[in-house]
């Protein structure tokens, strides 16, 4: 319990949780320094000064009770003090803080019990009972109130921004360096390629800089050769295919040569899937979309343009994303429904900050326990939703990492509307 209550109020990001670190240290020595500083060391300054200024007064009335008002003025000016008779003392006001109320303590102990003061802006008055009347007597201010603890709080409150400051500088120039390695670890892991990336900052984020460029071009290496490798497959397989189409074009259109004429067909699509499939990690290239035009392009390139097809979606709906790849996702899709259902709608609305492309059909849908397996390279349900249907097992992962390259996300349930299967594309919508 306490661990998770720990976990929660710690700061998500690694910049404040670095400057937590340092300045709740800095905070506890500061404070403890604040703290002797009133309580040990100012304190016996003020007790001192009150002394002073008991042993003052004392002298004052003293002087009062043998000799005239005028001299003891007199006296009191050389010492920068007023002396004063009056018949009110006013307001007490004896307890304004807790320094205040030590001097008054002070200073009632050492001279008397019923002496009466006030702090005034400038003055601090000591009212000492005479004779039925009152010896008021002014001091300054600053004789009993310095302003060196205010000038030592306030230097230690500076100097604690300005080391706070350079520590934010600091850890901001480490924090930047492993953000700009993250960033081009995304980018790379979605197929971009990364330009102008050097290491930077302590020795630990460059070694490990270092490693995610080594890392970077043993993958590319390897994607490469498999390309290569993969196209030369494809180009040699589709020579020879090409070359039994042509061949089963010379013979007699029986019925065991229809088969194989199908078979090969099958057997090209599975080619061009599996090269596909080989490449879609491929750089992506962000650009403003029309998604009206676009389904309709996709329509107009799918096989199945006798399907009943139905599109609502608004002819001025534009979002920044990848063009091509979108156009697979919805190709793959549109597909795949059109595959296994005679109706396939195509909805497109807007909700918040995200646009959704949904696309559904009327075919027999999916079991719950498969939705989540659909996706894997290869998986092929073995149901009546894939029965006597040809198909590489290829397509929705291809569309699925696709999604992945241009922040988008699809999910998959079945449809309320026709009863089939609903394909929904969620993306962020951008103007």
């Amino acid at each position: 319990m306490i661990k998770k209550v720990i976990k929660d109020l710690l700061p998500r990001r690694l910049l404040p949780r670095l400057l937590l670190i340092f300045l709740v240290p800095l905070i506890i020595i500061q404070c403890s320094v604040i703290f002797f500083f009133y309580d040990r060391h100012w304190e016996k300054i003020i007790n001192r000064f009150s002394n002073i200024a008991g042993n003052n007064i004392n002298l004052l009335a003293d002087f009062y009770s043998k000799n005239s008002l005028e001299d003891t003025k007199k006296i009191a000016q050389t010492l920068n003090i007023k002396v004063s008779l009056s018949k009110s003392t006013d307001e007490d006001l004896r307890a304004r803080s807790r320094l205040e109320n030590k001097i008054f303590q002070t200073i009632k102990n050492r001279v008397n019990e019923n002496i009466k003061i006030k702090f005034q802006e400038n003055f601090v008055s000591f009212f000492l009972p005479v004779n039925n009347q009152y010896l008021k007597i002014d001091f300054p201010k600053k004789y009993l109130l310095s302003e060196t603890p205010t000038i030592y709080i306030l230097w230690i409150i500076f100097t604690s921004l300005v080391l706070s400051l350079i520590a934010f500088l600091f850890l901001r120039i480490q924090i930047r360096a492993i953000f700009r390695l993250a960033q081009s670890a995304e980018n790379f892991g979605r197929g971009n390629k990364i330009k102008n990336f050097k290491p930077e900052g302590a020795m630990e984020i460059r070694a490990a800089g270092n490693a995610f460029i080594k890392m970077q071009r043993r993958i590319n290496n390897y994607i490469e050769q498999k390309t290569s490798f993969l196209t030369g497959i494809s180009h040699d397989l589709g020579t020879i295919i090409t070359r039994i189409k042509l061949r089963l074009e010379l013979l007699d259109n029986k019925k065991d040569t229809l088969q194989i004429k199908k078979d090969v067909e099958t057997m090209q699509l599975f080619l061009k899937e599996y090269l596909e499939y080989s490449r879609k990690n491929s750089s992506s290239k962000f650009e403003k979309v029309n998604i009206f035009k676009l389904i309709s392009e996709v329509v107009q390139s799918s096989k199945k343009k006798n399907k009943a097809i139905k599109i609502k979606c608004s002819k001025n709906l534009r979002i920044t994303t990848d063009k091509n790849s979108l156009f697979r996702i919805i190709f793959n899709l549109f597909e795949n429904a059109s595959r296994y259902g005679s109706k396939v709608h195509v909805n497109v609305n807007k909700k918040n900050q995200n646009v959704f492309i949904n696309i559904e059909d009327n075919g027999p849908g999916i079991d719950e326990k498969f939705i989540k397996q659909i996706f894997k390279p290869f998986y092929k349900i073995d149901n009546s939703r894939n029965l006597n249907k040809s198909g590489s097992g290829l397509g929705l992962s291809i569309a699925k990492d696709l999604a992945e390259n241009i922040n988008a996300k699809i999910i998959c349930s079945n449809s309320k509307n026709l009863s089939g299967c609903l394909f929904s594309i969620q993306m962020s919508y951008k103007n």
